[in-house]
């Protein structure tokens, strides 16, 4: 059995292996953050065991702010080159939520996948989290690409290859059915990244505790009180418009002949999307498997 330290050692190891996938070196505060382990570690265990891997083994190294594995030191200019083309992003990105705030159906805006960690490449796309209100997802979609020429928001579509600065829609969720699945690190890393532009009810705190089960894979990624347990049960329950039972049923009716329309769109085209009455990702290839495999080849060659 391991003590303590060695599983702390094999925590960080992994936590750099995972982050080198995507030719990302990390600062000391994120790997506490994104600690690949089985329990909480505070900043001072995790900072004395990187000393003495780095003393020790050679496996680690660190240029005095990031920390890498041995010969990848040419990463660090690499994240330093993408963060400037990440800081032109988010200017985009700050400017479209501003847009978005027009419609009241929306309850959170945020910004997932590269850009959340300031690793972009200067042709990627810009990937969006949207929150609705519950039974509002299909409408507010269909609302937000009629309206996004009309607000000047540059949309990717479908099967484009030039996508530099273009936005992405590519996560919808209701605010109740706010927890994403499958269960595993790819998708834990995905939440705990995610930086919100704007939310209100506490939404985006909502969001972190129904998916509190980040903690398995990062124990040191969501800290959320438990308030928040109790005001998630009551998610979907208030509508912002109206509380009258008609009115609920008939926007429900419409928002589903929505989902149905689109869909029946949207099927010829689908891949690895998974899309549902209530949630929807439009993501057109499987990352989290390749990304876990890769994991796990890199972690049984060490």
């Amino acid at each position: 059995m391991k003590t303590k330290k060695q599983e702390t050692a094999s925590a960080i190891i992994r936590t750099i292996i995972y982050s080198d996938i995507f030719d990302y070196p990390l600062t000391l505060e994120e790997i506490v953050k994104f600690l690949v382990g089985e329990s909480e570690v505070g900043m001072g265990v995790v900072l004395n065991s990187l000393t003495k891997i780095i003393a020790d083994s050679k496996q680690i190294y660190t240029d005095g702010e990031f920390y890498f594995l041995k010969g990848r030191k040419e990463i660090i200019e690499l994240r330093k080159r993408r963060m400037g083309w990440s800081e032109k992003k988010w200017k985009i990105a700050r400017g479209t939520a501003k847009k978005l705030r027009v419609i009241p159906m929306i309850k959170m805006v945020g910004i997932t996948g590269a850009l959340a960690m300031g690793n972009c490449e200067e042709g990627d796309d810009i990937d969006f989290l949207i929150i609705t209100a519950a039974d509002r997802l299909w409408l507010t979609r269909l609302i937000l690409y009629v309206l996004a020429p009309i607000l000047g928001i540059r949309r990717r579509k479908p099967g484009e290859r030039e996508v530099k600065d273009k936005v992405c829609f590519n996560l919808f969720l209701e605010e109740s059915s706010l927890k994403i699945r499958p269960e595993n690190l790819f998708f834990a890393h995905e939440i705990c990244q995610v930086k919100p532009i704007f939310w209100e009810d506490n939404i985006y705190e909502k969001f972190l505790w129904e998916n509190q089960w980040v903690r398995k894979f990062l124990p040191n990624g969501v800290k959320i009180s438990s308030k928040f347990k109790v005001q998630s049960s009551k998610l979907g329950k208030k509508h912002p418009i109206s509380q009258s039972a008609s009115w609920r049923i008939l926007i429900s009716f419409f928002n589903t002949l929505a989902f149905k329309l689109q869909y029946l769109y949207m099927k010829p085209k689908i891949t690895a999307e998974k899309i549902s009455l209530h949630q929807a990702f439009f993501h057109p290839v499987d990352l989290s498997g390749k990304i876990q495999r890769e994991f796990e080849r890199r972690i049984n060659g060490l």
